[in-house]
């Protein structure tokens, strides 16, 4: 079964550690991809800032503000792992 745990109270160097275990990078500021290029979150249009990213099962990085967005748009994912 999944978990969602917040990031919120960990530290910005744990944060950037685990992006790069799952393969982003990061400024310290904005999620990147392998590149350096900033993600974009595909529902703000808007880059993924450090402090406000979502991971998701899968690794999935997101906008925290994208969240009821994804779990709409993927229900039956996500009904599928509960």
């Amino acid at each position: 079964m999944s978990e969602i745990i917040s990031l919120k109270g960990i530290s910005k160097s744990t944060q950037i550690a685990l992006l790069e275990k799952l393969g982003y990078k990061s400024d310290g500021i904005f999620v990147l991809d392998k590149c350096g290029n900033k993600i974009i979150d595909k529902y703000t249009n808007t880059p993924i800032k450090l402090d406000n990213m979502a991971i998701l099962p899968g690794g999935i990085v997101i906008d925290e503000d994208s969240l009821l967005k994804y779990m709409e748009d993927h229900i039956d994912d996500i009904l599928s792992i509960v």
